[in-house]
This record gives C-alpha cells, sequence and structure tokens, in this order.
C-alpha cells in the first residue's frame, strides 16, 4: 500500500539555481511512496505534492545566508517534477528556514530518497529522564512536569506525545527500529544504562574535535549517525517500540539516563513524521510553526551532514569518545 510523508522543501535546481540574493521560502509538500519500499525516486510511480517524480538527484547542496546572521550548506535531494518543477529537500537532518541564497552544487547521479530520513525523533518507553526531584521513565511524566536542563535549568513539560510502532510496522520498515546506545558509549560513563533511541533523535557530542572543527564546544548529532562507534547499533531483537515526544517552549538538551541529548525540535524536521492528530496538537500549542517566516532556534549547532561523517569518523580513528571532559 502507498505510504504518505509530508517534508520541507525549499523550491528550487541547484543544477539551475536562481539568482544570488534570492529568497527561499520554506514549504510543506506530501510524498508518496507508490509502492511502500522506502525509496522515493521516479519508478513505481512515486509523487511530491501529488505530481509523478521524473528524476531524484542526492548530493545536491544549497549554501544559504541566515536572516539572524551566519551561512548554512544544506545537503539533500532534489526532484524533478512531471509538472516542471524542481524541489529541494534536506537529507543532512537541517531544518530548513525562510533563507538568502547565496551558491549550491549538483550531482549528475540519480538515486532514490530513502524514508528512513523521516523518522520522528524521539525516546522510547523506559527512558530514565533528570529532573529536579530524580530520575523519571519518560512514560511517566505528565504536561507541567519540571524537567532538569542540560545545565541544571528547570524546563516546564509543555506536551508528551506518543506513538506504538508494532511488530508489522518494524517488519516493513526496520528503518523504524529504534538504535541502541550501551552504557558507557559516549564516553564519562555515559549513558548510565543502555539507550534506546529512534534514529533521527539527536545527541550532545562535546570533544576537542568539535572544538578543532566547528569552533565550538558542543554540537548535536543523529544517534543514526553514531553507528561506527562500538557499543552503538540498531536493535534487531524488539517486535514493539512506543517512541516519546517531549515538547518545551522551545528546543531545549536534558538528559536522558545521563546522557545529554535533544527534546523535540518543533520545526518542519519535527513536524514531517507525526500522525495528524499530533501535528494538529503542536500546531494548537505552537501557531507559528505553521507560519513560513517561522525560525526554530537549535539549542546547539546541528553540522551538514558531510562534517557530521567527517567528524565521527575522525572519533572512530582515533578511538576518542564523543562525550570527552578534556
Amino acid at each position: 500500500m502507498p505510504t504518505a510523508y509530508t517534508d520541507q522543501f525549499w523550491v528550487l535546481d541547484p543544477f539551475a539555481p536562481p539568482p544570488v540574493g534570492t529568497t527561499l521560502t520554506v514549504v510543506s509538500f506530501e510524498i508518496i511512496d507508490q509502492n511502500d519500499n522506502n525509496l522515493i525516486n521516479q519508478f513505481s510511480g512515486d509523487s511530491v505534492d501529488g505530481v509523478d517524480i521524473v528524476a531524484s538527484y542526492p548530493g545536491d547542496t544549497v549554501t544559504v545566508d541566515l536572516s539572524g546572521g551566519g551561512s548554512i550548506t544544506v545537503t539533500g535531494t532534489t526532484f524533478y517534477l512531471a509538472d516542471g518543477r524542481q524541489v529541494f529537500t534536506p537529507t543532512d537532518g537541517t531544518v530548513l528556514e525562510t533563507a538568502t541564497f547565496t551558491g549550491s552544487s549538483f550531482v549528475t547521479t540519480q538515486g532514490p530518497l530513502e524514508v528512513g530520513d523521516l523518522g520522528p525523533p524521539c525516546f522510547t518507553s523506559g527512558t530514565l529522564i533528570e529532573t529536579p526531584t530524580g530520575q523519571k521513565s519518560v512514560e511517566t511524566l505528565r504536561e507541567g512536569d519540571t524537567v532538569s536542563g542540560y545545565e541544571g535549568e528547570e524546563l516546564i513539560l509543555r506536551k508528551v506525545l506518543r506513538r506504538v510502532i508494532s511488530a508489522r510496522d518494524l517488519a516493513i520498515n526496520p528503518k523504524l527500529r529504534p538504535i541502541c546506545i550501551m552504557a558507557g558509549a559516549l564516553g564519562q560513563n555515559l549513558p548510565k544504562r543502555d539507550l534506546l533511541v529512534s534514529r533521527q533523535h539527536r545527541m550532545l557530542v562535546k570533544s576537542k574535535i568539535v572544538e578543532r572543527m566547528f569552533g565550538q564546544e558542543e554540537v548535536l548529532l543523529p544517534a543514526v549517525k553514531l553507528l561506527e562507534l562500538p557499543g552503538i547499533f540498531v536493535t534487531e531483537d524488539v517486535t514493539r517500540v512506543e517512541y516519546i515526544h517531549l515538547l518545551f517552549d522551545r528546543h531545549e538538551v536534558i538528559r536522558a539516563e545521563g546522557a545529554p541529548t535533544e527534546s523535540l525540535f518543533t520545526g518542519p524536521e519535527a513536524l514531517k513524521a507525526m500522525s495528524p492528530d499530533a501535528r494538529e496538537e503542536i500546531l494548537t500549542l505552537f501557531p507559528e510553526v505553521a507560519e513560513l517566516n517561522y525560525e526554530p532556534e537549535p539549542a546547539r549547532h546541528i553540522p551538514p551532514q558531510r562534517l557530521q561523517k567527517q567528524l565521527i569518523k575522525r572519533h572512530a580513528k582515533n578511538n576518542q569518545p564523543v562525550l570527552n571532559s578534556k
């Protein structure tokens, strides 16, 4: 059966880009995986915004200036549609925002977008979350509860969202399987117990390598990017998993099993994988998310995908933990 996803896009073609200085506005389009094979491309009638895909180019990049200052390069996939449009969506975990186009690069080899990049960023039930009164299982937290931030600040929990992934769901789409971060695998004896998170759930990385590469102490990386490190792997033995989202007034770094990790990011990247009811709840609570000029601020820098890979390769090569007290 066809499966529908909602994703974030800029409308442009990196191969034939608009003039430098053009404003790129974020739009949301529905993607249909017609044969539900977890690959989005021109085969099997896959579509974007109700229009058949005629070509797809993973690995294109778009560089923009941000309204708040600074510049980023986003890696993603460009889809050519049957109605003549070209649309670009990130595959490196970037949350798009309205920005000013400054440059692009393109690939010449076609390929698919993997729907694993659309996975929900969340915790699994049983995860212990740090609070001012001690650790609590994530599934016991309720709206209005207080959770401890990474640096000890008190954060009011605004919403708790849940999604159960059945054995059938896991069989159909193995990329919904959680990633296990074994106790101590990140460094500094963290996490304190084995931690299960979804593929796109971001973990905080803090090391000298981070400082040398990015000029700052900490960055956030999706768990799937950590699979090259020892003690981190995709679980194959679970038959059912409950993912839980924690939402605060803004993107935060909190502690799960003692390890620093993100709360739910209330931008398009977070919204695209939710059920309609969950999206409706978020948009009711935070209507500004639906505005095209809404610019959610990440709690820490989120590097482009190619630099994420480079960062983890350097940690693996040098046998360095991603949490290093230095």
